[in-house]
């Protein structure tokens, strides 16, 4: 029996592991010891697969990350909470006009180093949120901690003289190595020849704190006309990396849509993924995406030009396979349509025309449920992170699996 009536340490750590990350960074300083605990590489990496090994944990942790729509102002925001306490759910039609107020928290700290900027995008991985800025700035943040880090820019090459200021960027975990992988692609157009288009890929050593460029070039390849106004993160899905390119390596002059695949583990090789049948030529304007679990591809439109709108969307139900690409239909028209990567057993958290949408994918009796930021109104980019207790200075660290 335990002397003066303290638990044992195997019972504590039970307890503490169950806990937010944002209470644990407060119990730090109880004492030494718990200190010590928390922070020690093991607890942390305990603390993540706890979210994945139980359901109610993975809801209290999860969160909303998105900006405004003017990409100037990053949020944060507990929807599982929200839905928890207000259950309605409201039939398309009449009730889609009414919005259901939410709130958010705003993580100015990120602003603080960088005021006057906007973001470029985001991406996130255990609870991390890589950021680029509109000066070109990467930052590396945990939102539970207010932790931050400033990421050098790769060297440029200097025999690449005409490159094309536009990046893709994939961050994740190295599945073979279980360490965190930041991947980024430098688009180049050195002549007028489409043939010489290519994508030079870096890699991230969080370790050396440096870039080192990939050898060979991935040419033929060049952003998607839908995604030349802003800098895409690539969708990361069975441990690759995905970004929407339009190839011209296989008939001059002739663009065809395709995904590029990057997989950190075989860094020197690319593959495609096929569009489906119905998109192949590139006549129409689309866009990559994560829905659940599958690969997905949305449409999109030129505006103010076009004001064509859609009501549907393509999903692939088996990785890989080009057959497997399916249909699936919304009851509500849309000309840009994101999914967030946030789904309950229900609804799926989407957003189009800067509006958050919680939507039914009941072919019978489709709902949907429209969302409104009580601080911004509208959003601008949206995603979903894990609340973690993983030091942004300590990545150089093996990242253990269960």
């Amino acid at each position: 029996m335990e002397e003066h009536g303290e638990l044992p340490p195997e019972i504590i750590d039970d307890i503490l592991l169950r806990l937010p990350a944002k209470s644990l960074c407060r119990f730090k300083c109880v004492s030494k010891p718990w200190k010590a605990l928390i922070s020690d590489h093991d607890f942390v990496i305990k603390h993540i697969n706890r979210a994945t090994e139980n359901k109610d944990v993975f809801l209290q942790r999860r969160r909303v990350i998105f900006t405004d729509s003017a990409d100037k102002g990053l949020y944060t925001m507990d929807l599982d909470e929200f839905l928890k306490n207000h259950n309605h759910v409201g039939d398309i039609g009449d009730d889609y006009d009414e919005d259901e107020q939410v709130a958010a928290t705003e993580l100015d700290y990120i602003y603080r180093e960088q005021p006057s900027v906007r973001v470029s995008f985001f991406h996130s991985c255990d609870g991390l949120i890589l950021l680029e800025l509109s000066n070109a700035e990467l930052y590396l943040v945990n939102p539970a901690t207010s932790e931050s880090k400033h990421l050098p820019k790769p060297r440029q090459d200097r025999d690449l003289s005409a490159n094309y200021n536009y990046h893709l960027y994939g961050f994740g975990i190295d599945s073979s190595t279980s360490q965190y992988q930041l991947v980024r692609g430098d688009i180049f157009v050195p002549d007028e020849n489409l043939h010489r288009i290519g994508t030079v890929i870096s890699v991230f050593n969080f370790e050396a704190d440096s870039w080192r460029h990939i050898p060979g070039l991935s040419h033929g390849y060049f952003p998607a006309s839908s995604q030349l106004h802003r800098n895409e993160n690539g969708v990361l899905l069975h441990g690759r990396f995905h970004w929407l390119m339009a190839s011209f390596a296989r008939v001059p002059g002739d663009e065809e849509y395709v995904i590029l695949v990057f997989n950190p583990t075989m860094i020197d090789e690319t593959r495609e993924i096929q569009l489906p049948l119905e998109l192949s030529g590139g006549s129409q304007l689309v866009k990559v995406g994560a829905f659940r679990e599958w690969l997905c591809i949305t449409f999109a439109t030129e505006e103010p030009h076009d004001v064509e709108t859609y009501t549907e969307f393509w999903v692939m139900k088996e990785y890989g396979v080009r057959e497997s690409w399916t249909k699936m239909r919304v009851s509500i028209p849309y000309t840009e349509l994101y999914h967030s990567g946030f789904w309950t057993e229900s609804h799926d958290l989407m957003f189009s025309g800067e509006r958050l949408l919680l939507y039914n994918f009941d072919e019978e009796d489709p709902q949907i449920r429209k969302l409104s930021v009580r601080e911004t109104g509208r959003v601008g980019r949206v995603g979903v992170y894990i609340e973690s207790l993983v030091s942004v200075r300590d990545l150089n660290i093996m990242r253990i699996q269960t």
